[in-house]
């Protein structure tokens, strides 16, 4: 199982930078680009006082020029032809972790979840935080286990609440999953749709 600096890496957050975007691809023949936004809101790319290519790379001039389908078209400044936009495809565009400070020391955001341990409450060391979905309902954290788990395998999406996520220690590099309490309730749901199946 990779560690958590590697796991951080492959989801777009490095030490001291988070992944907000990333070029897909060249649009006309002038040099503009296609840019996909990974922030909360789209838009918000933006507002960050400086974008850079790559974590800790040189910083970009970015200009909005309208939205288009699953992102934006966009101005790079020192790119005036098509094979120069198509070049950057796939480029990570990083945003300094400073832009994202939270103001109080409770305060944190998702993306700091990521990659690290995830412990029971006696310290045993589950798995890692591989990312923080949200499929419309509530936010989860998938879980990589260390040891498949008879039904579920591997992964595991643990809801973000504090009755199963009690304590989230960015520093310490670990949150605690109250992790027996989430498995009964996956065994509870398992039971209900065995029984409608056999009503059926």
């Amino acid at each position: 199982m990779a560690d958590a600096s590697d796991e951080r890496r492959q989801r777009g957050v490095e030490d001291g930078w988070i992944c907000v975007a990333a070029f897909a691809g060249s649009h006309g023949v002038r040099g503009d680009a296609r840019l996909k936004s990974f922030t909360d809101v789209p838009e918000a790319l933006f507002a960050y006082p400086a974008l850079h290519k790559g974590a800790g790379g040189p910083t970009l001039k970015i200009k909005l020029l309208r939205e288009a389908k699953d992102g934006f078209i966009v101005r790079i400044d020192g790119i005036t032809n098509r094979e120069a936009a198509q070049a950057l495809k796939g480029t990570k565009i990083y945003v300094s972790r400073e832009a994202f400070e939270a103001e109080d020391e409770d305060e944190f955001y998702l993306a700091d979840l990521i990659g690290l341990e995830a412990r029971d409450a006696d310290g045993y060391v589950l798995g890692l935080v591989r990312a923080v979905e949200n499929f419309g309902a509530e936010d989860l954290l998938e879980l990589v286990l260390k040891e498949p788990l008879k039904g579920l395998g591997r992964h595991a999406f643990i809801p973000f609440r504090k009755v199963f996520v009690p304590v989230v220690d960015i520093r310490g590099g670990f949150v605690e999953i109250a992790f027996e309490d989430w498995v009964k309730t996956q065994t509870s749901e398992r039971d209900s749709d065995d029984q409608q199946e056999g009503a059926e």
